[in-house]
């Protein structure tokens, strides 16, 4: 059954019934009653769908319990800066004292194993001390308390504190280390600081999974719109996609043995990423098992 305007005409057999109930067979009812369902049906497809309401406004509950997440998230902020601070302070002294010690003929002579001793202290001083860093940057990322301090510098600036972290980190890994930078780069405006920890993270990253005798590429590339590409190439151990998914993850680290050998808590990237967000970039990254990662990124250049 098919009409042009189905509630009208519903409306009409419902009139007519009313009209003529008492003289109205149970037959000629069901009838009126089945094309009554029919009419009904059309003029229900008919219609169209009401629009979705809009969100319902949070509840007072709700909002109640979104203000004590807040405050608890203030508190564990405030606590692990508390921390950070009451552990480096004793660092600082250790690692004066492991500075002089490790450094030959300053103490007086120190027989091969006692030399040992002071560079194995100072060598842990400086992971930790790297391990807190990293703690803190991440309670301030979290937190919203971490500020850039943005000036003007160039590329240039950045690599050559680069490249002598970098040296001191791969003295015991043995890589070959490529710095494939022109000299004609976009001038930067951005935290010089900060900019220093990410490629130093990547590097780190890229040194310690990377089989003995490999090698590691630092690019940098000026693009089109006066802006910086900056990646880091690998010959290491990659990742599989189940890692990648996860990669950015605070604390998480693989399952591949060059990983569970080295020392690390997964903070690197986390931060890393951290940094780039509040720069008004991204880390992007490609990686494939046993072929080697690149990591990079893109920052825009003074206009």
């Amino acid at each position: 059954m098919s009409t042009s305007d189905p509630l009208q005409e519903a409306r009409t057999v419902v009139a007519d019934l009313r009209q003529n109930l008492d003289k109205t067979s149970l037959i000629a009812l069901k009838q009126a009653l089945s094309t009554l369902e029919d009419l009904l049906g059309q003029a229900k497809e008919a219609v169209p769908a009401p629009a979705a309401p809009p969100p319902a406004a949070p509840s007072e509950e709700a909002e109640h319990l979104r203000q004590q997440l807040e405050a608890l998230k203030d508190q564990s902020a405030s606590f692990t800066s508390l921390m950070v601070h009451e552990i480096r302070k004793p660092m600082t002294s250790i690692r004066g004292y492991a500075d002089m010690l490790a450094k030959p003929g300053l103490m007086g002579t120190l027989n091969q194993m006692q030399q040992q001793f002071a560079d194995t202290i100072r060598s842990n001083i400086i992971k930790m001390e790297g391990l807190v860093s990293d703690v803190s940057d991440m309670n301030k990322l979290n937190a919203s308390r971490l500020k850039l301090d943005v000036k003007m510098t160039t590329f240039g600036q950045i690599l050559t504190q680069v490249q002598k972290n970098t040296d001191t980190l791969n003295a015991e890994f043995g890589h070959a280390l490529v710095w494939d930078v022109p000299a004609s780069l976009p001038i930067l405006n951005t935290d010089s600081g900060q900019l220093i920890k990410v490629i130093g993270k990547l590097l780190s990253n890229a040194i310690q999974y990377t089989p003995k005798t490999g090698t590691i590429t630092l690019k940098a590339e000026a693009l089109d719109g006066n802006k910086l590409k900056v990646s880091v190439t690998d010959t290491g151990i990659g990742m599989t996609p189940a890692i990648l998914a996860r990669l950015g993850e605070p604390f998480f680290r693989g399952d591949h043995e060059l990983v569970t050998s080295q020392k690390g808590y997964g903070l690197g990237i986390p931060v890393a990423m951290g940094f780039l967000k509040l720069m008004g970039s991204t880390l992007e990254y490609t990686s494939e098992p046993d072929k080697g990662s690149t990591f990079s990124f893109v920052l825009t250049g003074m206009g």
